[in-house]
């Protein structure tokens, strides 16, 4: 089915200058509308080209997915699902799977959803109680900035995941171009010079 575009109307969302952000929590810095949802989009593409598919390493993940040696549906739960773009095309590769993508907002942009797929109100942050033990593969990608403790969204993760499932985590350290080689650091108004390779180097020396 297609899933209209979210009513920023709703009280789940806030206006900042001009654009929606999730009530739900204070910790996400992002707006949660159809331009955020497309730059997602993009950055799905750009990793998937990076990684070369949805997801590594693929014969854990399809072990973890095969319902003959699982004797039970699989299910897949996407934290942080963002546009829903990754839940629905692991639905479509896996169409004997369920797959939930969890977030703070239903995805922004009309999307086409497998029956196998549905979208769920969650923060990551919070008790998962209702999905102790129901899925086979957790997939976090790119979340960092919405978690306020690892620790107990890990242990949130450990609570959900079925025995011999796979746990994605997704969490890009480095800036890549189209030829999947890393962007170095240049100085600004020198050849080479890159403002998100910048932004990394910087990101890294406030790290370590």
């Amino acid at each position: 089915m297609d899933r209209a575009p979210t009513d920023r109307s709703n009280p789940m969302y806030t206006d900042v200058l001009g654009r929606p952000f999730a009530t739900q929590s204070v910790i996400y810095p992002l707006p949660a509308d159809a331009q955020e949802h497309s730059r997602l989009d993009l950055q799905h593409h750009m990793l998937k080209v990076l990684v070369d598919g949805l997801y590594v390493p693929p014969d854990l993940v399809k072990k973890a997915l095969d319902p003959t040696q699982r004797h039970q549906k699989c299910g897949v739960l996407d934290v942080g699902t963002g546009s829903g773009i990754w839940a629905v095309e692991m639905a479509k590769e896996f169409p004997s799977a369920d797959v939930v993508g969890m977030d703070l907002v239903n995805p922004a942009n009309a999307i086409e959803t497998p029956p196998n797929c549905r979208f769920e109100i969650g923060d990551a942050n919070l008790d998962w109680g209702r999905y102790a033990d129901a899925f086979d593969v957790v997939h976090m990608r790119c979340v960092a900035s919405g978690i306020k403790d690892f620790k107990a969204v890990l242990r949130n993760v450990a609570q959900t995941l079925r025995s011999q499932g796979a746990i994605l985590l997704v969490a890009p350290a480095q800036i890549c171009s189209e030829t999947k080689k890393t962007l170095e650091y240049h100085d600004e108004a020198t050849p080479g010079w890159s403002a998100m390779a910048a932004l990394n180097a910087a990101s890294g020396r406030a790290t370590m």
